[in-house]
């Protein structure tokens, strides 16, 4: 497994899950390689898989003293009882701590091993913030050390407002005797070299599991320069990437799987997860993707997808496999494909 360190030169404007990504890589394949080659390497993707991609997740490397590398992953999503609130003060910790998305590499392996759950974590962290908001004189400094744990909230958009210009006279465009204003959504939380301080360096990462890397080398080259995800035309989306070696510290012995990436089932992972017996916990969401000028098309949603989240978590022995779905069609018979393949990690979940 290798893991993608993204270093933003600027602001991203899409939200980069699975399929983005996956598309975005394929879409600088194209460029580089032609329509025949990729063509060619999608239908690997039939049958022997060449190269699987985790959605985008945040690290930190912290500059204090040794140079650290911090990675944050998706909080298993849990069926743990959360014992019941006692009183409005813990109902505000449970407020905060149904916030959290994000956790640390080592906590995350924590869960994977069964060594925490959310029941547990919630005392913890209900424990180092009840402490943490004594007078200072009062804190007990080695509670605080004990019960901290490193996690992130969502990766929260910021909207920036826009003029729309007119194009024959060079002046804000007039319609219905006003001018045209609008808003667009970035993401700031990615990091980028403006956001950089002494002690912290903020990027995001992605997994690729590949039987050659350097299949998406080349298409990482040209995205980093002309930008990956929307408005790459203004500038956004840019970055600096390198490549290393990853690994988790997986159970050897599992009774689940986690999804880091964007999963849509197969007809034979229907099978065995429709089971009355097996367990699953999870977050769906809706995806509807646009294809265009790239395709010598007028701008139109492609098919929605109904796929579970990242984060998610499955009670089988079998590793699963998920699709790529075809979600339009170009020139009446060249499908356009979107990635739903699971990327997944063994776990040995705690269950209540």
């Amino acid at each position: 497994m290798k893991v993608v360190r993204i270093y933003p030169k600027t602001n991203f404007h899409t939200f980069l899950h699975s399929d983005t990504l996956w598309g975005n890589l394929i879409y600088a394949y194209r460029i580089l390689y032609g329509v025949d080659k990729t063509s060619e390497l999608l239908k690997e993707f039939s049958s022997n898989i060449p190269f699987k991609v985790s959605s985008i997740f945040p690290f930190e490397i912290l500059k204090n003293g040794n140079k650290k590398f911090s990675y944050y992953l998706p909080k298993p999503i849990m069926g743990s009882n959360i014992r019941e609130i006692q009183n409005p003060e813990e109902m505000v910790y449970m407020k905060e701590f149904k916030k959290i998305r994000y956790v640390d590499k080592e906590l995350f392996e924590k869960y994977l091993n069964g060594e925490i759950d959310d029941n547990l974590l919630f005392e913890r962290f209900m424990t180092w913030q009840s402490e943490l908001n004594k007078d200072p004189s009062e804190r007990n400094i080695d509670i605080i050390n004990q019960n901290k744990f490193n996690y992130k909230t969502i990766l929260n958009s910021t909207f920036n407002l826009h003029n729309s210009i007119d194009r024959m006279s060079g002046s804000t465009l007039q319609a219905e005797d006003r001018g045209q204003l609008y808003w667009e959504e970035e993401f700031v939380n990615y990091g980028n070299v403006l956001a950089e301080t002494k002690d912290v360096v903020p990027g995001v990462y992605f997994l690729v599991d590949a039987k050659d890397i350097s299949l998406i080398e080349a298409p990482l080259r040209l995205l980093s320069d002309i930008g990956m995800g929307g408005n790459r035309s203004i500038g956004k989306g840019s970055f600096d990437f390198e490549i290393k070696d990853f690994s988790f510290n997986q159970p050897t012995k599992y009774n689940s799987y986690v999804s880091l990436s964007l999963f849509q089932p197969n007809q034979d992972d229907i099978n065995i997860i429709s089971n009355d017996n097996i367990k699953l916990f999870y977050n769906i969401i809706t995806r509807i993707g646009k294809v265009g000028k790239d395709f010598n098309l007028k701008f139109k949603e492609k098919n929605p997808v109904q796929c579970f989240t990242e984060g998610s978590t499955f009670f089988v022995n079998h590793y699963l496999n998920g699709d790529l779905v075809p979600t339009a069609v170009y020139n009446n018979n060249h499908k356009i494909f979107s990635n739903y393949l699971f990327f997944g990690v063994k776990a040995n979940l705690r269950l209540q």
